[in-house]
């Protein structure tokens, strides 16, 4: 089922008394269901790909119809409401090649109506999820929706269907979910680590005087759908870098400035394969560093050490948050302040997922969660610096998805 845990959604139904759990946003479909909505998804609005789990561990989907195979193939034993969409299909697949494509279409189409909705029939979208509801025995009972993504007009109209439903917000308890990754939710993120390392070292390949931020950019989105390609990433959806070249950040920045001998180059980086979001970043000099950039870097590489012996189960997200303050504080820059050094991630909308590691957040590590961790620095008149590294949590410690060092990497002509 999808990428989620099924026995662990069910214990927190059970221990957030509810009588069932309703999906609504596109990354919790997929999360859900393992596959995509799309194309319904475009337009976010809740209903059109919908999940629906009880305590019991039952489970039903509301997808288009050009959906339902796969999300049949993904999830055998659920319970499937699908309908039409305004793409016309037919199969003609099974038909014997002797007939004229005209009389197969016409065999296939008999007793079908010849007409579409315009996108999707909202009205039987709505009598599907409540069919669906209702289905499951949910009427009179408490059922979590995923709020914090759900549109207040399609809460409104799911309310009023549904008037004897008591909906509550559990998007919290979705995070909680999602914060633990299971077996396959791991190797996606480790691949797609590999996959913007590869990135990064090609991007500067041919790296010259008369190259842009937007060269290097484009050579590191052109790179990471290269090796997808060669590696058969069938997942592979897209890659992105954030990059300052230069001394200047920010609005300061001059996108026609090509790169200069002794300019910082910094990378901040995602992958994404079947929704899952890395994030990583590197930094590089352009010649060799001046003794500004090596001063900084050393005090940010000595927080990154300290932060590192807080990540292990046990320790709380703000001990590593002022394990990195204090080090790199001590190492020289007793001003540097930031509101967290990294967070979870995994497939929800922007990848970046609670909790953060800052100074309030005392949940504690655990097996199984997946972070990034960084130690940035943003300084107008030398450069932007990111040390940042994709780490799994282990029984013991902590295993790091990266291998590119995180030294100030040199590159030259």
């Amino acid at each position: 089922m999808g990428y989620v845990d099924l026995s662990r959604v069910q214990n927190l139904l059970v221990e957030n008394e509810l009588d069932g759990l309703l999906l609504l946003s596109p990354e919790n479909f997929e999360y859900f269901s393992g596959v995509s909505g799309f194309p319904v998804t475009m337009w976010r609005r809740g209903g059109p790909a919908s999940a629906l789990v009880s305590p019991s561990g039952r489970v039903a989907f509301v997808v288009p119809e050009t959906g339902h195979a796969a999300v049949r193939r993904a999830n055998p034993l659920a319970t499937l409401f699908s309908y039409p969409l305004w793409i016309e299909q037919v199969d003609v697949s099974e038909m014997s090649p002797k007939m004229g494509i005209q009389e197969r279409i016409s065999l296939f189409t008999t007793g079908r109506a010849h007409t579409r909705p315009e996108t999707y029939d909202h009205r039987l979208v709505d009598d599907l999820v409540r069919e669906m509801i209702h289905q499951f025995g949910l009427v009179g009972k408490r059922v979590g929706v995923d709020l914090d993504f759900a549109p207040s007009s399609d809460m409104t109209r799911l309310r009023e269907l549904l008037p004897d439903v008591e909906f509550v917000n559990s998007s919290p308890l979705i995070r909680e979910l999602r914060l633990i990754k299971t077996p396959v939710e791991i190797d996606i993120l480790r691949r797609g680590v590999q996959i913007s390392e590869h990135g990064i070292m090609d991007s500067l390949t041919g790296l010259n005087e008369e190259t842009l931020a937007f060269d290097i950019r484009a050579r590191f989105a052109e790179a990471c759908s290269t090796v997808a390609r060669q590696r058969r990433e069938l997942g592979f959806q897209h890659a992105y870098t954030g990059l300052h070249l230069g001394p200047l950040l920010w609005a300061k920045t001059d996108p026609n400035r090509p790169a200069q001998r002794g300019d910082i180059i910094q990378f901040d980086c995602i992958a994404q394969i079947r929704g899952y979001k890395t994030d990583m970043g590197r930094t590089f000099t352009f010649g060799p560093a001046n003794n500004a950039q090596r001063r900084i870097q050393d005090a940010l590489l000595a927080g990154f050490e300290a932060g590192l012996t807080k990540l292990r189960p046990g320790e709380r997200f703000c001990d590593v948050f002022f394990a990195v303050q204090n080090a790199v504080r001590a190492a020289g820059f007793p001003s540097y302040a930031r509101g967290h050094v990294g967070h979870s991630i995994g497939s929800d909308v922007d990848g970046e997922e609670w909790p953060w590691f800052s100074a309030t957040e005392e949940r504690v590590l655990e097996p199984g969660m997946v972070v990034a961790f960084e130690v940035p620095y943003y300084v107008n008149g030398v450069g932007g610096f990111q040390n940042e590294n994709d780490l799994l949590i282990t029984e013991s410690g902590h295993e790091s998805f990266n291998s590119l060092p995180l030294a100030l990497g040199e590159t030259s002509l």
